[in-house]
């Protein structure tokens, strides 16, 4: 090739066949720039027409490298020369390029214009949307195309269309384009039946999802994981790893999005499920070097609690990009080491990665956690910096940081510039004035919140009637209590009830307070308990402190405030 380029160069004038050959046969082999460097280069000379083929292979290389002015140049001297417009061949190769370039607006307008729009043409176009992200309008124009009498609805523009079905989770069309592929005997095609899988398993459909996968002649590991990630995504998780398995024993070797599937449905069982094993596999099969897959591993091993692994993980890791940083910030914030999460995050910063929004949010939550008021101070400049104080999520956690740092002014600054205030903005508010026991500010804001057409949640419910708790508000917390189920249609849990029987114990009705844990519907916690205990020492009741202490201990009996508790209430009566 190389020797072939050299005698080209050297020809005073180009040989139009071989310059052609030459183009085609440095595409072919991946020689991309190469290929687009012969074209530039003739450019400046004499006028050349390029054959069909070589154009073809030109707009290629564009598409490959991404190069839109040198695929624009030769979309206009090629339609300069001669017209496209018929020609589907080219007319397709114009639409992937366009598409793989982002210019899908330059797509369809290719597209419009074509005289002959066949299978191969619409298959480019509805591609070009689906890969772009725009399922919807794939959809809109696969409907188009279904009502063309001389279109051949082949296996490949099936799969795009269903491809759409997956990302819409328009299932009926699914169903639909299934029965055509049905009719048209594509079913135990490989390709369309993997993809039938992946389409019923992402819309929830599992049992649709198996039958069609029981029926292919030959499961690969696509149809495999296909299966395996619908089962992942709707939280059947030890269904998950039963069929990762029976894969294993099938001898189809996964790949790296099975693992992913895998490891993430541990994280979320919070179990390392022979973490050891499945780290042993990945590293056999050579994806330890796949980011994705290191990255959910760190994700596993911090959500199981395995935070050495996780840091081994990370250290040991090819790439030390965003996903896997925020994987091991988020292991370490979930689990209290706010230091190591912030010292992670200034090392992230350190290494020249931008923080992304889920980093940030890690950070935040870990300053809220620790009262580090100063380093979010430092991580809101860099927030206000990136302009990403007007995501709802991000000042949403800026409310809660400033808020359980006791500093509700730069909260109330941050809420106040937010466009739209969600409920968990609110409930921040709401929170952090609770915290610090200011229980008007918590019933003013939560009277603005239900102005604003807003209703309450737990957490909402909590601090209301934590602070009336603290406060002695007993007729108030009673009827927040009674609101929140009968017109907010709560549920109450067990830390609602805590907060009730604590104001009851508080106001001396510690039997209201008994007989209301020995109604309810959910479990009593230590907690609770505890909380009765309280009231017993403050009010001198042995009978109902000894109730109180004896469903304690049945709990756990190694809790040492119990029986320091019972022990000061009879010290107390001995005193007397």
């Amino acid at each position: 090739m190389l020797k072939t380029h050299q005698v080209l160069g050297k020809m005073v004038s180009h040989d139009k066949s071989a310059l052609n050959s030459v183009i085609i046969a440095h595409v072919k082999r991946g020689e991309l720039h190469q290929a687009l460097t012969l074209y530039l280069h003739k450019e400046k000379g004499e006028p050349f027409h390029f054959s069909t083929a070589a154009y073809v292979a030109l707009l290629q290389a564009c598409s490959a490298l991404k190069d839109l002015n040198t695929g624009l140049c030769i979309h206009a001297e090629f339609a300069r020369g001669r017209t496209f417009t018929c020609d589907a061949f080219v007319g397709s190769t114009l639409i992937d390029m366009y598409a793989k370039i982002s210019h899908l607006t330059k797509a369809q307008e290719v597209f419009d214009g074509l005289c002959i729009q066949n299978t191969v043409c619409w298959t480019a176009l509805i591609c070009a949307y689906v890969e772009a992200g725009y399922s919807e309008e794939a959809l809109y124009h696969f409907e188009i195309m279904e009502q063309c009498d001389d279109i051949f609805m082949d296996a490949v523009i099936y799969v795009s269309g269903l491809k759409a079905c997956s990302s819409t989770n328009a299932i009926e069309k699914g169903k639909e384009m299934h029965d055509g592929i049905i009719k048209r005997g594509f079913e135990g095609h490989l390709a369309t039946g993997s993809i039938l899988v992946d389409m019923y398993a992402k819309c929830g459909f599992l049992e649709e999802a198996q039958k069609v996968f029981e029926k292919l002649k030959f499961q690969d590991v696509v149809s495999w994981t296909a299966l395996i990630g619908g089962y992942a995504a709707r939280g059947f998780s030890e269904e998950t790893l039963n069929l990762f398995q029976e894969m294993k024993h099938k001898d189809i070797s996964p790949d790296a999005g099975t693992y992913v599937c895998c490891l993430q449905v541990c994280g979320d069982m919070k179990t390392s499920y022979n973490w050891w094993e499945l780290h042993s596999d990945i590293v056999k099969a050579g994806f330890d070097k796949d980011i994705f897959v290191s990255s959910t591993l760190v994700y596993m091993l911090a959500k199981c609690g395995l935070l050495d692994e996780a840091q081994r993980v990370f250290d040991r890791a090819a790439v030390h990009n965003m996903v896997i940083w925020t994987a091991l910030i988020t292991g370490y914030a979930d689990l209290g080491h706010n230091d190591k999460a912030l010292d992670c995050c200034y090392q992230m910063q350190k290494e020249g990665i931008s923080l992304a929004s889920a980093t940030l949010i890690c950070g935040l939550k870990g300053c809220g956690s620790s009262g580090s008021i100063k380093q979010g101070r430092m991580l809101h400049l860099e927030i206000a910096k990136k302009g990403l104080d007007t995501e709802l999520n991000v000042a949403n956690t800026l409310v809660d940081m400033y808020a359980k740092c006791g500093h509700l002014a730069d909260a109330e600054e941050v809420f106040c510039k937010l466009q739209s205030c969600s409920l968990i903005s609110w409930t921040a508010l709401i929170t952090g004035y609770a915290q610090l026991g200011n229980g008007k500010a918590v019933f003013d804001t939560f009277k603005r919140m239900l102005a604003e057409g807003l209703q309450p949640n737990f957490v909402t419910l909590i601090s209301l009637l934590s602070v009336c708790s603290h406060a002695g508000l007993l007729t108030e917390g009673l009827l927040y209590f009674y609101y929140a189920i009968h017109e907010y249609n709560l549920i109450p849990c067990v830390e609602h009830y805590t907060c009730i029987a604590d104001l009851l114990g508080r106001a001396g009705h510690i039997d209201k307070a008994v007989t209301l844990i020995q109604k309810m519907p959910c479990h009593p916690s230590i907690g609770l308990w505890l909380s009765v205990l309280g009231a017993c020492k403050k009010w001198g009741d042995t009978n109902l402190g000894q109730v109180a202490f004896e469903n304690m201990i049945q709990l756990d009996d190694r809790v040492s405030a119990a029986y320091i508790d019972m022990h000061n209430i009879y010290a107390d009566i001995r005193a007397q």
